[in-house]
């Protein structure tokens, strides 16, 4: 029976309890032998109360990682949806999902309800803190800092506050209530609270984050916690623990709703249904900073600090050598190894830089209407860029259905890979494929993946736009140096492009060739005809000499209807051949052409090696000479 597959869409690795929901969901995928796709976008979408606007060109690139999935291979999909930059994601999910009968499950989101939802109830958690401090320490005079004003989050914590003090018959009074916006505001909040007439006895935070801005504040006035003030979080990130003294604070568990998430879809595949929405409780996590014992292991505690503080040091010197090595690049292969040495300090498993075939082999000779690089999205071929840990070589190419050029769905054990965008600016790249260690979540590797990524990302958008540049530059060159009607170069490019040929048959004492061609009779095709006929006769006069002369060749319009041909190193009987050749493609073309006139053209040729400039000059001279000649010959014998 083949191996069911989930998708889980993320933001990234740095929002923690979305990691926590994430790494519980690959724990129990493995457990229940499921194939677990994670699609990790970088940027989490901004608070609606925040100033900052993500560029338009900055929601497409995240957004792409997420049109990656082929829902033909997925059997169900978790969603974060609440962080997701783009509702269009969340839309085009829903109505794809539905289309193929795919169950999704919709995690701690009550902006978007799913079919399936796992809810993480703020209101019990702030209960569990309030109830905490009012039984367990015996603190009637408990202050209040929420997030903003009317923010969902801020007003179910505010509730749950309220209603454990009125329970308590405690009163509550609006001047111990202050709104911290989830971040240093707390200070100023707290900075209110001790110019209060009596102080409080405890200040219960809506956010871990605020906790710490008002712990530092009351430090800097000297007072202590949790003899003077305890202080309590709401949360439970990492930093909790690090900080003294340590959090107390209410944790939603993360962990639970991971689980239940795969649970949710898992049985579905059996039979078992679930209501639309699904609780999992929160807990309270006790420690110092409401007067409760210390209970870490401070020995273990600060080996797991030093070992993160250590990885943050390693990463930021791995980091600059990547960043340091990149201007040498020369070749996008030598750019994307460079990846490489990060990828081990996060004990990645197999990585694939998956870069967009239009990207990759981009190339703006294509035709004078090419748009240059573009944000474009994803491209049905892409291209393996990076060869770590398996042996797909560089430059494979793949469909992107097959999200990566191995058939990893296949494999004996249930295997998890995430998919996280590439993009610079308005250009979609690719995206990394990767398979992230079981710790990820627990260590300082998820804070820094989206640092690493973006460093990618920023390398390889200023290399292929470097490209473009370049390419764009060449053009512009090639429009200096060519003729506009026949596309051989001009004077300026034959004095360019044989100046080194003159240089090195003067120096090794090599010969050179120059052929000279005049077209046949163009005054009477202009007076007859028209000088669309005669620009005609000097277009396919000009192909015909493209045509027939060695690839190395340096072949120009010099004038209205004369050419001159430069060959380095070649015999006369081969430049005879080619001359041949040039009348005999011209006779082909005129019995094929139909009209009223004939193409033709007379070329003279001479060899000769050259002592200096004047010497090459003298041998341009013989070779107009013997073309002259030709031409009379023609006359005489019309």
């Amino acid at each position: 029976m083949k191996r069911r597959t989930i998708a889980l869409f993320v933001t990234g690795f740095n929002i923690e309890y979305e990691t926590k929901v994430a790494a519980a969901a690959r724990r129990r995928c493995a457990q229940r032998g499921i194939n677990l796709l994670i699609f990790a976008s970088l940027l989490a979408r901004p608070d609606l109360n925040s100033d900052f606007v993500l560029a338009d060109s900055t929601v497409r690139g995240e957004s792409e990682i997420f049109n990656l999935l082929n829902y033909d291979l997925v059997d169900g999909i978790i969603v974060l949806g609440e962080s997701i930059v783009s509702e269009r994601t969340l839309d085009d999910l829903r109505s794809r999902a539905a289309e193929r009968g795919i169950p999704v499950v919709n995690v701690n989101d009550d902006g978007h309800v799913f079919d399936h939802n796992v809810v993480l109830s703020d209101k019990a958690a702030m209960e569990f803190v309030v109830e905490h401090l009012v039984t367990e320490h015996g603190f009637t005079k408990i202050n209040f800092i929420g997030g903003f004003p009317g923010n969902l989050q801020t007003e179910e914590r505010l509730a749950a506050y309220k209603k454990v003090l009125t329970a308590h018959n405690i009163p509550i009074e609006e001047d111990r209530i202050a709104y911290g916006k989830f971040w240093k505001a707390a200070a100023d909040c707290t900075e209110q609270f001790l110019k209060a007439k009596e102080l409080p006895q405890a200040i219960v935070c809506a956010s871990d984050t605020m906790a710490f801005f008002c712990m530092d504040c009351l430090k800097s006035h000297g007072l202590r916690i949790p003899e003077d003030i305890a202080v309590t979080g709401f949360d439970g990130i990492k930093d909790c623990e690090a900080y003294k003294p340590a959090l107390t604070t209410a944790q939603r568990d993360f962990d639970g709703a991971g689980v239940k998430a795969v649970d949710i879809i898992a049985d579905g595949w059996d039979g078992v249904r679930y209501e639309q929405a699904v609780s999992v409780e929160s807990k309270l996590i006790r420690r110092h900073s409401c007067g409760c014992p210390e209970v870490r292991e401070e020995s273990s505690f600060y080996d797991s600090n030093y070992a993160v503080i250590n990885a943050y040091k390693q990463f930021n010197h791995d980091l600059i050598v990547m960043n340091t090595k990149f201007p040498a690049a020369k070749t996008s292969e030598e750019l994307y190894a460079g990846a490489a040495p990060i990828a081990k300090l996060f004990r990645l498993g197999r990585v694939f830089i998956c870069i967009c075939k239009d990207v990759e082999e981009f190339s703006g000779n294509d035709g004078e209407d090419n748009a240059g690089l573009s944000c474009g999205g994803l491209t049905d071929t892409m291209i393996s860029m990076l060869q770590y840990k398996h042996d797909v070589p560089v430059r494979t190419e793949f469909s992107v259905e097959r999200l990566v050029p191995a058939d990893v769905l296949e494999e004996e054990k249930a295997v998890c890979f995430a998919f996280s965008p590439l993009y610079f600016d308005d250009l979609f790249l690719g995206y990394i494929a990767y398979e992230p260690p079981e710790d990820f979540s627990n260590s300082a590797s998820g804070d820094l993946f989206s640092t690493w990524t973006m460093a990618i990302s920023n390398n390889a958008g200023s290399f292929y736009m470097k490209k473009e540049l370049e390419d764009v530059v060449a053009k512009l060159e090639n429009l200096y140096i060519r003729d506009p009607l026949t596309g051989l170069y001009n004077r300026r490019g034959m004095e360019k492009l044989t100046a080194p040929i003159i240089d090195n048959a003067i120096h090794l004492k090599n010969p050179v060739t120059v052929v000279c061609a005049d077209i046949d009779s163009l005054k009477p095709i202009n007076d007859l005809y028209g000088h669309e006929a005669g620009d005609n006769a000097i277009m396919q006069t000009a192909h015909a000499l493209r045509i027939c002369m060695p690839n190395d060749a340096v072949c120009v319009r010099t004038g209205g209807d004369e050419y001159c041909i430069i060959l380095p190193e070649t015999s006369g009987e081969e430049v005879a051949r080619c001359i041949l050749h040039v009348e005999r493609l011209l006779e082909e073309y005129n019995d094929a052409s139909g009209l009223p006139y004939k193409v033709g053209c007379s070329c003279g040729y001479f060899t000769g090696v050259p002592e200096s400039l004047e010497g090459y000059e003298e041998i341009v001279h013989r070779a107009d000479e013997e073309m002259y000649k030709v031409k009379s010959l023609k006359k005489v014998h019309r």
